[in-house]
């Protein structure tokens, strides 16, 4: 018997940004404004001179990384369950905390060595720091199961 693979399930929201495409249209402008925020108040924290220019300076990789990363992290869940076929939801922890952690580990790693690179160190590590952490990708770990049943 062929075993089948149902992929309603597998990852959340990457799954509803391909069943529903217009969600894209919240998620982008969402995480952007994340990612804004978290900025600007590390530049109020971190009393950094010329604000619009670091703002404008380092607001897109920042997105763009935390976007990435999101897709790496949703890529492992679902290399898992399709290839190795661990968990059936995507909702396992044993499938989920990985992913949560590649992706978090990720957006540190690129945004330490790519978007803060020529910040001081006393700003690098604390904003690489504090993006990984605030902006990691936590709806991985809501179970896709209370939205099917």
């Amino acid at each position: 018997m062929k075993p089948t693979i149902k992929l309603r399930n597998v990852l959340f929201p990457f799954w509803m940004l391909l069943l529903l495409p217009q969600f894209w249209f919240v998620v982008i402008p969402g995480n952007f404004l994340i990612d804004s925020l978290v900025l600007l108040i590390l530049m109020l924290i971190f009393k950094i001179e010329h604000k619009k220019h670091f703002f404008l300076t380092h607001i897109f990789k920042i997105f763009a990384f935390g976007m990435l990363s999101d897709i790496v992290g949703s890529a492992y869940m679902l290399i898992m369950m399709i290839g190795f076929e661990v968990g059936s939801m995507g909702d396992e922890p044993h499938l989920t905390v990985p992913a949560l952690l590649i992706s978090t580990v990720l957006i540190f790693l690129l945004n330490y060595f790519l978007t803060f690179r020529k910040s001081e160190h006393k700003l690098r590590l604390p904003m690489a720091l504090t993006f990984a952490i605030v902006t990691a990708p936590y709806t991985f770990l809501i179970p896709s199961s209370l939205l099917y049943g």
